[in-house]
């Protein structure tokens, strides 16, 4: 049976601040490797100089360079235990340290006491309590700054993330009102003046809420469940509009998969039929393509109604609030990978493209 070391309570709460915390690999790695303090090895080579001029002061000058040079090897010893520390700030390995610290002392010690007579052993002595007191505080205050650094790191990055989720609700929240309210004002029309697509527009727009709005809650969806969310919102506006709509859908299946914020193509949609199709005498034309590209993906949706206009007025305001949004939602999700364009397309009307870049 092996033989393990036991630390005693006491010990472990004079070497150990208490409350410390175990990092994961994953929390270290998402706090980042901050810089190493140059500050640190000043402060080590200032205890180097100062434990020198002790060995000249106090020990025999025959063996105060053989502890020079076992000082250097024990300081340089230290720095590399003190990286390894800043790296990962585990109290375990603070104790292990402070533990082979203590074993060298001891041995120290021992070989003083042996070798030499008591005045050279005594100053010896001396000089390797300093050194022992010198690692154990640096390293005690390392491991409570560290801690408290990483920490406080980890706390602005969840404050970071929680911003940034909040603020993709709220803009969220924004859109969702803004393709449902139109709807619904036309259902009110059609019940006030008793027009027979009363019913029909009520049912699809049912359907549609069952479906869509749970969705909605979700941070992103895959372009197969925006897809599908827009089939339903397709036919709620095929109920409003009739055969004036017509419906082109030309996606990859290769495609389906790709994450995207939610509502981004549905306002894509939402945008042509209210710009495009509604504004058209006579039938209409709505189609949307997905390409998966060698190094991006390529959504498009395109509608043959009046286009841009060439000097567009100054606009309202609450026009464009689904076209801004969506260009900050994909900027949070996907930075400068993800592009939004809107122009006249080659055969008239408007088309608006949707480009994600590979990671």
């Amino acid at each position: 049976m092996g033989f393990e070391f036991s630390q005693p309570a006491w010990f472990k709460r004079l070497c150990i601040p208490q409350n410390m915390q175990v990092f994961s690999a994953e929390e270290l790695a998402r706090a980042g490797d901050q810089a190493w303090p140059r500050l640190i090895d000043g402060y080590v080579l200032f205890q180097y100089v100062a434990i020198a001029a002790a060995c000249f002061v106090l020990i025999p000058r025959g063996i105060a360079p053989l502890l020079i040079l076992g000082g250097l090897l024990l300081l340089l010893g230290i720095l590399v235990l003190s990286r390894r520390l800043w790296r990962d700030p585990a109290p375990k390995r603070v104790t292990r340290s402070i533990r082979t610290a203590g074993l060298i002392y001891g041995a120290g010690v021992l070989a003083s006491t042996a070798w030499l007579d008591k005045a050279e052993a005594m100053a010896v002595i001396v000089v390797l309590a300093w050194l022992l007191f010198f690692c154990t505080s640096a390293w005690w205050g390392m491991l409570v700054f560290r801690q408290h650094q990483i920490k406080a790191r980890l706390r602005e990055l969840d404050e970071r993330d929680q911003q940034a989720a909040l603020q993709a609700q709220l803009l969220q929240a924004q859109i969702q009102p803004h393709f449902l309210f139109n709807s619904l004002a036309s259902l009110g029309h059609w019940v006030r003046s008793q027009d027979p697509r009363a019913a029909p527009m009520l049912e699809a727009l049912t359907a549609y809420l069952r479906a869509t709005l749970p969705l909605f809650n979700r941070e992103q969806l895959s372009v197969g469940e925006e897809l599908a969310a827009v089939r339903e919102y397709l036919t709620v506006m095929q109920a409003r509009l009739g055969e004036r709509l017509k419906v082109e859908i030309d996606v990859d299946p290769a495609l389906l998969d790709q994450p995207l914020p939610p509502a981004i193509l549905l306002t894509l949609v939402e945008n042509a039929i209210e710009h495009g199709v509604v504004p058209k005498l006579g039938e209409a034309t709505l189609r949307i393509e997905g390409r998966q590209l060698k190094s991006s993906v390529l959504i498009s949706v395109a509608d043959d109604g009046p286009g841009l206009p060439e000097h567009p007025a100054p606009q309202a305001p609450g026009r464009g609030v689904g076209l801004n949004n969506s260009r900050l939602r994909l900027a949070q999700r996907f930075g400068e990978r993800a592009r939004l364009s809107l122009e006249n397309g080659p055969l008239g009307g408007c088309l608006a493209q949707l480009r994600v870049e590979a990671a």
